[in-house]
């Protein structure tokens, strides 16, 4: 059965300042025609408007129009079933992508065609491709929202296979992701593929009651494309249960939504459902051995687009890498610009001076809480400790008891800050350190999730570098475990041509952005080595940090 799903994670991409009011609203027009079609007349028009935009920004080299504009013909040529044009246009977009590597939002239009790459290769039968694409999206994002359409889309390509329980654990992330989202499709396509593969499960109450709520979202919505799943979701559960009559309902209703977007996929799969719901024996040996010469046509087609990309794309770089030497070599040596030349040269002086004065007074606030930490554990706790030992000596009385216990969480209250300020290993297990940090605030009430930290070579950065990002990521948890009431933490590390970005998120309760003394603290710590944070939150909307470090 088609999968019916879209990453629309760029709707308004695109759009240059330059731009019409009306041109942007004919823009946000088409679309939402793209995202949630009424009928057939919706989906046509919006590929005529869109094959046309692509052109006159393929003249004008506006490369993210052209992204935006690829991007909705590729889906809605995947929606209409035409695989073959959907891939090839998202194979060439991938293709623009690598090839400029500075258009603005580049991570958003990556995940949306791998996405869609994705699906693309679900319907080829082609699982490990297709999950491998996915894991990239996933990597990539970081809102409820793409992260419970990409849990889905796992989700799909293991019940294409058969393997319901692991349909079933993709699909709960994404339900449990459901609360913090708004979008009513999006909570009705995960609601309705869980029903089903509850279903599937044997738990056939929960799994009706599902897709029967899921329905009705699609209904209140008037999202035709969206109700064709639905319809046939039911006509299987109720042909497994044994009731034909409301299996054959519900089938027909698919056919009649297929008829009228006029989709030759959708009809084929509708009348393929119509079949199987058939009693008639030679009707369904019939529709067996189609399904089987179907599959096999699908599994020995090895001329997808994407495959090709992958050897030519390395081909390409080599090609540029000779290239670009041969450049090198014919170039000249100008020295006709001398006057310019002192002037970026004071300017270079003037930015060194300034980043070593910020880094030198950086040290300095490391050393005094590196000595401050040892004070701390020398002198204050040691004594603690001594007098918890000279009244256990005591005779035993309620005033001491109560004593003993004070003098104990004094104590661990001065150790947890001695830890907190303590002087970091950053020569030879600093990733360890890390990751133990990290880790550290993982418990029963706190789930911290950390993404490609092992991937980072730690060793190409500086040891001031290294001890402000710890630094940073320890403020930042220490707030989240203070303030924020968070179930959930994602810390994710990429390094792209010797840059590294930290991205830190919690679904903690959030707040208005005020820099007190914890963000304050992290802000000035960055800017000391020349990097940049920024913060994100609102009430009840998590809290969100971006780090990056050159």
């Amino acid at each position: 059965m088609k999968q019916i799903l879209f990453s629309f994670l760029f709707l308004c991409l695109g759009l240059s300042s330059c731009f019409s009011q009306q041109a942007q609203d004919s823009l946000y027009f088409y679309q939402n025609k793209v995202l949630y079609p009424k009928n057939a007349t919706d989906v046509f028009q919006s590929y005529k408007f869109f094959n046309e935009r692509l052109k006159k920004a393929e003249l004008k080299s506006d490369k993210p129009s052209q992204l935006n504009s690829m991007y909705y013909l590729s889906s809605i040529n995947y929606k209409l079933g035409a695989y073959d044009e959907s891939e090839q246009i998202s194979v060439k977009a991938i293709g623009v992508l690598n090839k400029h590597s500075t258009i603005p939002n580049s991570i958003h239009y990556q995940k949306s065609f791998y996405n869609l790459l994705g699906m693309l290769y679900y319907e080829q039968q082609n699982k490990k491709k297709s999950l491998s694409l996915y894991n990239k999206v996933l990597e990539l994002s970081v809102n409820p929202k793409d992260s419970a359409i990409v849990y889905n889309n796992i989700s799909n390509t293991y019940k294409k296979h058969n393997d319901f329980n692991k349909a079933k654990q993709a699909l709960s992330k994404a339900y449990d992701l459901t609360k913090r989202i708004d979008d009513t499709l999006t909570i009705a396509l995960v609601m309705d593929n869980l029903g089903f593969i509850n279903s599937k499960l044997s738990n056939t109450d929960d799994g009706l009651r599902l897709m029967k709520q899921a329905l009705k979202m699609r209904n209140f919505v008037k999202d035709t494309v969206s109700k064709y799943k639905s319809y046939t979701h039911l006509a299987q559960y109720y042909f497994n249960t044994g009731n034909s009559s409301l299996a054959k309902e519900n089938a027909l209703k698919a056919f009649e939504i297929a008829e009228k977007i006029k989709s030759a996929s959708y009809r084929q799969d509708a009348l393929g459902l119509l079949i199987t719901l058939s009693e008639d024996p030679y009707v369904t040996q019939y529709k067996k051995v189609n399904d089987s010469i179907n599959k096999a046509e699908k599994e020995t087609k090895n001329k997808f687009a994407l495959l090709k990309y992958d050897y030519s794309n390395f081909e390409k770089k080599l090609l540029l890498s000779q290239l670009q030497e041969q450049k090198q070599k014919s170039k000249t040596v100008i020295a006709s610009v001398v006057a310019i030349g002192v002037v970026l040269l004071s300017l270079i002086l003037y930015v060194f001076l300034k980043t070593k004065h910020n880094k030198d007074k950086l040290l300095q606030v490391v050393e005094t809480e590196s000595r401050i930490s040892n004070q701390v554990h020398d002198e204050i706790a040691n004594e603690v400790f001594q007098v918890m030992i000279k009244f256990d000596n005591q005779e035993e009385n309620s005033q001491k008891s109560k004593l003993i216990k004070e003098l104990n969480s004094l104590y661990y209250k001065a150790r947890d800050i001695s830890k907190q300020h303590s002087v970091i290993d950053v020569k030879n297990s600093f990733e360890d350190s890390l990751i133990e940090l990290m880790n550290s605030y993982n418990d029963t009430d706190t789930n911290v999730i950390i993404k490609g930290v092992k991937d980072i070579v730690w060793k190409g950065y500086s040891e001031i570098n290294k001890i402000t990002v710890y630094k940073v990521l320890q403020e930042l948890l220490i707030n989240m475990k203070k303030h924020s009431k968070a179930s959930l933490v994602v810390i994710s590390f990429l390094e792209t041509k010797g840059k590294l970005e930290i991205k830190y998120s919690d679904n903690g309760v959030g707040c208005t952005i005020k820099k007190g003394n914890g963000l304050e603290n992290t802000e000035n710590r960055i800017q000391a080595i020349n990097g940049t944070i920024t913060f994100e939150s609102k009430e009840n909307k998590g809290f969100k940090a971006i780090i990056n470090i050159s």
